[in-house]
């Protein structure tokens, strides 16, 4: 029996225990139908999170907000250096990769732990992808990184929502 299967069952045990009146008051056909489509929703759901996430994948969280003059993104990434990341922009699309690496122990004896009691934290590559909607002053977009925060600016196009004359000929 599936997670969703599971889900379901426990609906159906607890709407035994409602009143008749609430139950009565939604056709049979429709209740069917929405709970197939919440089970595809599910489904689909439960094989994202499976396939989409390879073992040892991180993503770092991302703020994005619109300025006035100029598109702010920071990220997350504690731990990884200058040097582990890469940024490209390639038709209207920032690409952010990097790779935290996990800290190799010493060799001292002293310094090795007898055992590990919670490994939480995670390691390896990562890519993020954001689409930008926004004309870009790509000569002049900037990076800095400072305490695990990377900062991006994009600077946006001047002429971007300026109305400009066009002239037409004969």
């Amino acid at each position: 029996m599936t997670r969703v299967d599971t889900f379901f069952e426990r609906r159906v045990e607890s709407m035994a225990k409602m009143p008749k009146h609430l139950i009565q008051a939604v056709p049979p056909d429709i209740s069917e139908e929405v709970r197939e489509q919440l089970r595809r929703l599910l489904m689909h759901f439960e094989e994202l999170r499976v396939v989409g996430t390879p073992a040892g994948a991180w993503l770092p969280s991302v703020d994005l907000c619109e300025m006035a003059d100029a598109i702010i993104i920071r990220v997350e990434v504690p731990g990884v250096g200058r040097d582990d990341l890469r940024l490209s922009i390639y038709d209207n699309v920032l690409k952010i990769e990097g790779r935290k690496q996990r800290l190799q122990p010493r060799d001292s004896e002293e310094d090795k732990p007898l055992r590990y009691l919670c490994l939480e934290r995670a390691y390896g590559r990562f890519e993020r992808t954001i689409a930008l909607r926004w004309p870009i002053e790509v000569e002049k977009v900037s990076a800095h990184l400072d305490d695990g925060v990377l900062e991006i600016r994009l600077p946006k196009t001047l002429s971007c929502g300026r109305e400009v004359p066009i002239p037409i000929s004969n």
